[in-house]
């Protein structure tokens, strides 16, 4: 069986879960589906796969102690650390995870995971990763396909093609369709949410992407090897990293190669894109889902979470509620999206301490 290293990009900032995911402790760093962050559940889900060995963390240089408490949380204290000078999406990022599984396995398989997700069937998800590591075994470059509950517009699609074993050929991406375009591809059959969940043969994964981006290659490995490492921290070459073009692994690869393929599964997954995301995983109905000290009087359907003081409700439905220390968001939770506007309205007024 070959090893399989969990890769976890851990560097987003949330900014649809403000006023509690701030630049300081993002989203991923939160306790938001469990009593565990979102982080550590993630580790502890990549740590479950079979053949996993060691984990990965990549984050901004500004996220290393977070990300170093939150691996101990996860009993993974010596978990490696690689610091991105500077974001630079997560086709660079890739390349950095498959270095550093080089250094675990000469023939080590990568299962790159974004750090802000939930997955409630977990024996769906570890399956899903057996049939992957198969499939990247192979030299496929595998996506994981989220079969599509409804024609949402907020997600790519991922069209299947032939049969590969235990999943398919990628027959072609999809960019967030309308509406409509949406409708259809869920009445065709065969079209998945793209969940940016990747696993590849780390030096598979290089080959590939020195043939389709090699200037992003040539920056990502000067940046790697003229970088250091002290104890369980990589350290990048600043000025070679900075020189890498920014780049998701969805264009830069996935779309041009021709050994993509996507394994369907149906998990219980949801991104946590938004407030209005984790009513949806908590609720039953129209129930409210409550967090903190909160008094609701002929309310329903609506998520409030209080974090240091009380907060009533009285006679309202269907609305997001968000108190902290220094700032409350009240919106429809059909809304929950538009918080992102919050955040821009604050930056544009130079009001970065509530950021």
């Amino acid at each position: 069986m070959s090893v399989i290293v969990p890769a976890v990009l851990c560097g987003g900032v949330g900014t649809r879960l403000w006023p509690l995911s701030r630049t300081s402790r993002p989203k991923q760093f939160h306790p938001l589906t469990t009593e565990r962050s979102l982080l550590v559940e993630t580790l502890l889900r990549g740590a479950s796969a079979p053949g996993s060995q060691g984990a990965v963390l990549i984050a901004g240089e500004s996220m290393r102690q977070l990300a170093r408490e939150e691996a101990s949380k996860a009993g993974m204290l010596g978990a490696r650390i690689v610091l991105e000078p500077e974001g630079k999406n997560t086709a660079p990022a890739a390349a950095l995870a498959a270095f550093a599984a080089l250094d675990v396995d000469a023939d080590a398989i990568v299962l790159m995971l974004p750090s802000d997700h939930h997955v409630g069937n977990l024996a769906a998800f570890a399956a899903a990763v057996a049939a992957g590591a198969e499939l990247a075994a192979d030299d496929r470059i595998v996506t994981f396909g989220i079969q599509p509950s409804e024609p949402h517009t907020g997600y790519g699609y991922i069209t299947a093609g032939e049969k590969l074993g235990p999943g398919f050929a990628v027959a072609r991406f999809v960019e967030k369709p309308k509406l409509d375009a949406a409708k259809v591809l869920l009445d065709a059959g065969g079209n998945y949410w793209n969940a940016g969940i990747y696993m590849f043969r780390a030096r598979f994964y290089l080959q590939e992407l020195k043939r389709l981006a090699p200037d992003m290659l040539t920056h990502a490995q000067a940046a790697w090897d003229g970088g250091h490492s002290e104890g369980d921290v990589r350290f990048l070459d600043a000025a070679a990293w900075a020189k890498s073009p920014s780049n998701s692994i969805d264009y830069a690869v996935a779309e041009k190669t021709d050994r993509a393929a996507v394994v369907p599964v149906d998990m219980a997954w949801n991104d946590v894109g938004s407030w209005a995301a984790l009513h949806q995983i908590a609720a039953e109905g129209a129930d409210n889902v409550v967090i903190g000290d909160v008094l609701s009087i002929d309310s329903t359907g609506s998520y409030v979470r209080a974090g240091s003081r009380l907060v009533a409700l009285v006679g309202v439905h269907d609305l997001v509620v968000v108190e902290t220390a220094d700032a409350v968001v009240i919106l429809p939770r059909e809304r929950s999206q538009d918080v992102k506007s919050v955040v821009e309205a604050l930056k544009a007024a130079g009001r970065d301490n509530f950021l």
